[in-house]
C-alpha cells in the first residue's frame, strides 16, 4: 500500500494511496446526464453565428472577439428566474467591459505586470459577495486576459465593445421570453416548497426519511428566498412570508413525529399543482382537521396560499425594496471589512502572479492562457480549488484531444463551425455533469475560434495543455499557502449561526415559526458537502462532522418543537443559556480537539457548565425544558466530539426532547456501537 507523508501546519500526516484514487474517482466522476435546456440553444446561437458572419465578411477576428463575449455571458446564464437572470448576467458584462478596457488602457506601461494581480485581489474580494459577485469576478478577470491575448487593429474600444455586443446578444436573448413565460420559474420554486410541506406531514416524518424531506424543504426555501431577495419579484415577496410560517410550523410537527390530516396534506399538492400553473388558489375551505396542530396548519397554508395583503416582512425576509437594498449595502460592508475576504483576494492575486511568471519563463505562445485556467479554477465558493484544478486539466487535456483530431482530419471553415455550435452548445448543457466535462468543451470552443481566426491550432495543443497545467499548480499551489486550514470552520460558524438563531427564537414573544435555524443549517451542510469533497490531506475527520451536523439539526428541532403553542415561557431561560453555551462552543471549534482530559465536562469548559447547570436544574424546571438537556448533551459532545453512531442513534437527546414534549417516557438509549467510546469520537 503506497504511503507518502505531507507537512501540513507542523504535522506530519501520512497520505495512503488507498484515499487519493477514491477522491480522483469522485472527483471526476459524473454527476448527472447532461440537460439540453434553452440556455444550449442560446449558446449555440449567439456563439456561432458572430463566428460566421465574421467568416463571411472577412474579419475573422472581429467575429471570434463577439463570440467570445458571447461565451462570457452564457457562463452566467445560470439562473431561472428573469429577473434573477438579468441581476446575474448584466453586471458581469459591465464589470468585464472595465477590465478589458483597463488592460488595454495599461498595455506597454510600468503598471501593466501588476494590473492583472491587482484585479485579481479586487475579483477575490468581489467573490466572497454570493454567487452573483463570483460571477462578476469571474467575467472581469476572463474578459481583461481576452482583451490582452487578442490584440485587434484599432481604438482601444473596439475589443471592449465587440465583446460587449456579443455578451448582450446572449442577454437579449435570455430575456426575450419574459412577455410569454413570466413568473414561472418563481412559481414552479413556490410550489416545490408547498409540495415539500406536505412531505414532511407524512406519517413516518420522525424518522431519517423525515429528516432528509426537512432537508429538501428548507433548501427549497433558502432557493426561494434567494431568488425573491436578488430578483426581487412580487410573487415571492408576497407569498414567501406565509410560507415561511407554514415551513416552520410543519417542521416542528415532523420533528416531533406529529402527522396532519390526509386531506390537508392532499390540499397541499393540489393548490402547488394549481400555483405551477400560474392558477389562482382554490375558494374552497381548508379541511378542518382533527386537532388544534390541523387547525394552525390549516391558516398557515391559507396564508401562504393566498395572502390576503402585500406583506410587511418584506425586510425580514429579503424581498422587500427597502429591506433588500440595506441587506445588500449591509453584506457589501461586512464582506470589506472582513479579513478573510482580502485574504481570499489575495490568494487569486497571487495565483494571477505565478501563472503569469512561470507562462513568461517558458516562453509560451499564449502566456495569458496560464491566467485564464486561474480565473476559471480559483472559485472557491462553488468547489475545492485542487479538485477544480484537477478537472480543469483532464477536461482541457480531453477537450485538446477532441480538437487535436478535428483539426488533424480537415481545417474546412464549414466543419470547425459545426464543431463550434456542438461544443458551445455542451458548454451550459454539461454544466450538471461535472465541471471536468465542460472544460472539454470551453477547450474545444477555445482552439476551434482560435482557428477560425486564423492562428493554426496543431502547433497550440501542447502549448495549451502546458499552460492549463501551470494555471491549475498556481492556483492550488496558492490556496494551500494561504487558504483555511479546513472548510470544518466555516461549518461550525454556521452551526453556532443556527443555535444562536434557534436561541432568539426562544423568546416569550418571539413567532415560534422562524426558519433562520433552518436555513443555517442548510448553509452548514452545504459546506459540508464541499468539504467532502476536498483532497484527503485537507478533509479531517468528515465523518465525525456528519455526526455533529445531525447533532445540531436533532437539538435545534428539539429546542424548537415541543411547544407548537406554549402557554408558559418562563422554562425558556434554562434552555436559552445552554444553547448560548452550545453556540460559543461550536464558535470556536479548535477546542473540539483538545485531548480527553480538556474536554467533555470540565468545571472550566462551556460544555462543563452547561452540564452542570443542567444537573442543577431544579425538578421542575427539568420537567419543562427537555430541551436544556439536550442543549447541554449536545454541548458535551461538540467538546468531546460527536458519537461515530450518533447518525444512526435514533433515541438522542433531541429525540428524549421530543419524547419528553409529549408527555410520555423517552425510549432507554441504544447500546454503544463496540469500540465507540469518547477517546475515539473526537473531532479531527
Amino acid at each position: 500500500m503506497g504511503r507518502m507523508s505531507t507537512l501540513r501546519h507542523g504535522r506530519h500526516r501520512t497520505l495512503r494511496s488507498d484515499l487519493l484514487l477514491p477522491w480522483v474517482r469522485q472527483t471526476c466522476a459524473p454527476r448527472r446526464r447532461p440537460a439540453v435546456s434553452p440556455a444550449a440553444w442560446r449558446s449555440l446561437l449567439a456563439v456561432t453565428a458572430p463566428a460566421a458572419l465574421g467568416l463571411m465578411a472577412g474579419r475573422p477576428a472581429e467575429g471570434v472577439m463577439v463570440a467570445l463575449g458571447a461565451l462570457s455571458a452564457v457562463l452566467t446564464d445560470v439562473a431561472a428566474g428573469y429577473r434573477h437572470r438579468a441581476v446575474t448576467m448584466l453586471p458581469p458584462q459591465l464589470l468585464g467591459v472595465a477590465g478589458a478596457f483597463a488592460t488595454l488602457t495599461a498595455e506597454g506601461g510600468p503598471l501593466a505586470p501588476y494590473l492583472l494581480p491587482a484585479l485579481g485581489v479586487a475579483a477575490g474580494v468581489l467573490a466572497c459577495l454570493g454567487l452573483e459577485g463570483s460571477l462578476g469576478a469571474m467575467i472581469l478577470l476572463m474578459d481583461a486576459e481576452v482583451a490582452m491575448d487578442l490584440p485587434l487593429p484599432g481604438p482601444l474600444w473596439l475589443p471592449p465593445a465587440l465583446m460587449l455586443l456579443g455578451g448582450l446578444s446572449v442577454v437579449a436573448l435570455a430575456l426575450a421570453g419574459r412577455p410569454f413565460f413570466r413568473g414561472r420559474a418563481e412559481r414552479a420554486l413556490l410550489a416545490q416548497c408547498l409540495t415539500d410541506c406536505a412531505a414532511v406531514l407524512e406519517p413516518d416524518a420522525a424518522g431519517a426519511a423525515g429528516t432528509a424531506r426537512r432537508r429538501a424543504l428548507h433548501d427549497a426555501l433558502e432557493r426561494a428566498r434567494h431568488t425573491g431577495a436578488v430578483g426581487g419579484g412580487p410573487l415571492p415577496a408576497r407569498h414567501l412570508p406565509g410560507l415561511l410560517a407554514l415551513a416552520g410550523t410543519a417542521s416542528a410537527a415532523g420533528a416531533r413525529g406529529l402527522s396532519c390530516d390526509g386531506a390537508l396534506r392532499e390540499r397541499l399538492r393540489a393548490e402547488a399543482q394549481r400555483i405551477a400553473a400560474g392558477h389562482p388558489a382554490s375558494d374552497a375551505p381548508w379541511p378542518p382537521g382533527r386537532g388544534p396542530l390541523d387547525a394552525r396548519l390549516a391558516r398557515a397554508a391559507r396564508d401562504a396560499v393566498a395572502p390576503e395583503v402585500p406583506s410587511s416582512a418584506g425586510a425580514l425576509t429579503g424581498v422587500g425594496a427597502g429591506g433588500r437594498s440595506a441587506g445588500r449595502w449591509a453584506v457589501a460592508r461586512a464582506v470589506l471589512v472582513d479579513p478573510r475576504s482580502w485574504l481570499g483576494g489575495l490568494r487569486v492575486g497571487l495565483a494571477l502572479l505565478l501563472a503569469g511568471a512561470a507562462a513568461a519563463y517558458c516562453e509560451l505562445p499564449h502566456p495569458y492562457w496560464a491566467v485564464l485556467n486561474v480565473t476559471f479554477v480559483c472559485r472557491p465558493d462553488i468547489g475545492p480549488v485542487t479538485g477544480r484544478a484537477l478537472e480543469r486539466f483532464c477536461g482541457t487535456a480531453l477537450g485538446l484531444l477532441c480538437s487535436g483530431l478535428v483539426l488533424a482530419w480537415t481545417g474546412s471553415d464549414a466543419v470547425l463551425l459545426a464543431v463550434l455550435a456542438l461544443a458551445a452548445g455542451l458548454v451550459p448543457a454539461l454544466s450538471g455533469t461535472g465541471y471536468l466535462y465542460q472544460a472539454a468543451a470551453l477547450a474545444t470552443v477555445v482552439m476551434t475560434v482560435t482557428q477560425l481566426a486564423g492562428d493554426p491550432g496543431l502547433p497550440l495543443l501542447l502549448p495549451n495543455l502546458a499552460s492549463c497545467a501551470i494555471g491549475c499548480l498556481a492556483a492550488a499551489l496558492a490556496c494551500e499557502l494561504l487558504g483555511p486550514r479546513h472548510r470544518r470552520l466555516a461549518v461550525a460558524r454556521r452551526l453556532a449561526a443556527a443555535v444562536e438563531q434557534a436561541t432568539l427564537a426562544l423568546t416569550p414573544h418571539h413567532p415560534r415559526t422562524a426558519l433562520a435555524p433552518h436555513l443555517h443549517l442548510a448553509v452548514a451542510r452545504a459546506e459540508f458537502e464541499r468539504a467532502r469533497r476536498e483532497p484527503p490531506w485537507r478533509q479531517g475527520a468528515t465523518g465525525r462532522w456528519a455526526a455533529l451536523i445531525d447533532e445540531v439539526e436533532r437539538t435545534v428541532d428539539a429546542a424548537l418543537a415541543p411547544a407548537l403553542a406554549p402557554t408558559d415561557h418562563r422554562h425558556f431561560d434554562t434552555t436559552r443559556h445552554h444553547l448560548h453555551r452550545l453556540a460559543e462552543r461550536l464558535r470556536h471549534p479548535d477546542g473540539l480537539n483538545a485531548p480527553d482530559g480538556a474536554t467533555g465536562a470540565a468545571a472550566g469548559t462551556p460544555a462543563g457548565a452547561a452540564a452542570n447547570a443542567a444537573a442543577g436544574t431544579p425538578a421542575g424546571a427539568a420537567a419543562g425544558t427537555p430541551t436544556a438537556a439536550a442543549a447541554s448533551a449536545a454541548a458535551a459532545g461538540t467538546a468531546a466530539g460527536p458519537p461515530a453512531g450518533a447518525a444512526t442513534n435514533a433515541p438522542t437527546a433531541a429525540a428524549a426532547c421530543a419524547a419528553t414534549a409529549e408527555g410520555r417516557r423517552p425510549a432507554a438509549p441504544a447500546p454503544r456501537a463496540p469500540g465507540v467510546g469518547r477517546r475515539s469520537a473526537r473531532v479531527g
